[in-house]
């Protein structure tokens, strides 16, 4: 049996309640304004992210190597709001704001959870009133493992 002399003592977890978390995001002040969205990072660099979007013109995105060097799965679970999310097809990269051309609709909720590959268009194309959602970034494309 190990002794505690022995055992190796790790810092402790943190825990940042609703109250803390949405105080980081109504004092976040968005880089683009409303574009952009209000966040509150966790955990640098934009791996943990809490984010509020609030209706309006809104942004497409792809992220991918060659793109703007991240090779990331994007997954968003949907803390408070509603609305729709266009995946797939394409965007002018001069013109995000005019969102998407083909892909997929999906309305969601509260309570839902995206999930976006690397390299797949991405846009809020209805934002009904704002969106809270928790976005964590994992290298590389989580859904080749054949697992939800």
């Amino acid at each position: 049996m190990a002794s505690f002399a022995q055992s190796v003592i790790k810092p402790s977890g943190k825990v940042i309640t609703s109250a803390q978390w949405k105080k980081m995001i109504d004092d976040d002040r968005p880089r683009l304004g409303a574009v952009a969205g209000q966040a509150a990072r966790i955990l640098p660099p934009e791996a943990f992210v809490i984010r509020r979007r609030v209706a309006g013109p809104n942004n497409a995105s792809v992220h991918a190597k060659e793109v703007d060097g991240a090779d990331v799965t994007e997954v968003y679970y949907i803390t408070e709001g509603s609305g729709e999310q266009i995946t797939g097809g394409s965007f002018d990269p001069k013109n995000r704001t005019a969102g998407i051309q083909g892909g997929e609709k999906y309305p969601f909720k509260a309570g839902d959870v995206i999930v976006i590959p690397p390299g797949t268009a991405h846009w809020f194309s209805r934002i009904d009133g704002h969106v809270t959602y928790i976005q964590v970034r994992f290298p590389g494309n989580v859904l080749e493992t054949g697992k939800p």
